[in-house]
């Protein structure tokens, strides 16, 4: 299981503490906060795995921006909690990529249930890829219970890396925008245990070599990319993370 980061946002913030407390003696690391502006300056400075929050709080600070939050921190799964009895609009958030919604009172194994199989989902970024393909993988990926997000060049990879703590990351050889090699070697050195597949094609075999010996997991041809096959190593992959967990699991960057 996942030791994830897990924000908690709450006007009544004293009614979940004890929520808090059985969150925390499953080793979870809980931070909690009573209103969306301290949350959101907490997003922007660390990582957070899950957010835990009702749709809306009373208050100058009342509504989230869900779309614009997701972009500030695309890869932490959103929990939205109602109220029992209390019916919330939620047109205007189902399009936000809203991973579970829950009730008060809560069913608190249902509820931990949930937040280890969020946990459990391999998060991947895929790099470098046009934009119909990496949006047509990341699609297909999700439908196989993985949380998928797509940068469009090495740079912009390289500043979600620093914030979010990616299992896989797979790049696109020669479209990524920038040396592939550098990127790879960026990538190892802010995230030393998550894993690079590298997608190649013909015209770069001769690199393999050198992308091996820079810390790519694997090479894969983007010609004959079989999804259920990428799917059964990132398995593998989140396996072997299981069976042989790191000793130093703090990022420089972190």
């Amino acid at each position: 299981m996942k030791n994830g980061n897990i924000l908690i946002v709450d006007d009544t913030i004293d009614l979940m503490e004890p929520l808090g407390q059985i969150l925390e003696g499953k080793g979870y690391n809980v931070t909690m906060v009573e209103d969306i502006d301290k949350a959101i300056g907490l997003l922007k400075g660390r990582e957070f795995d899950i957010l835990l929050t009702p749709p809306q709080m009373p208050g100058v600070s009342g509504l989230w921006d869900f779309k614009l939050m997701k972009r500030l921190c695309p890869s932490t799964a959103v929990i939205i909690v109602n109220s029992m009895g209390e019916k919330k609009e939620m047109t205007d958030i189902l399009g936000a990529e809203i991973k579970a919604v829950v009730n008060k009172p809560f069913n608190v194994r249902k509820l931990l249930e949930t937040i280890e199989s969020l946990l459990e989902t391999p998060a991947i970024l895929i790099v470098g890829s046009r934009v119909e393909e990496g949006e047509a993988l990341k699609n297909l990926l999700e439908e196989r219970r993985c949380r998928a997000l797509v940068a469009k060049d090495g740079e912009e990879a390289i500043g979600m890396i620093q914030k979010n703590d990616f299992d896989v990351v797979l790049v696109h050889v020669g479209m990524a925008g920038m040396d592939d090699i550098k990127l790879l070697e960026t990538v190892k050195k802010i995230r030393p245990n998550t894993e690079v597949v590298m997608m190649i094609d013909y015209s770069s075999v001769g690199f393999v070599g050198d992308l091996l010996k820079k810390g790519a997991y694997t090479c894969l041809y983007k010609s004959f990319l079989e999804i259920e096959r990428l799917v059964r190593l990132i398995e593998e992959l989140q396996s072997q993370k299981r069976t042989y967990p790191s000793i130093d699991k703090e990022s420089p960057h972190s």
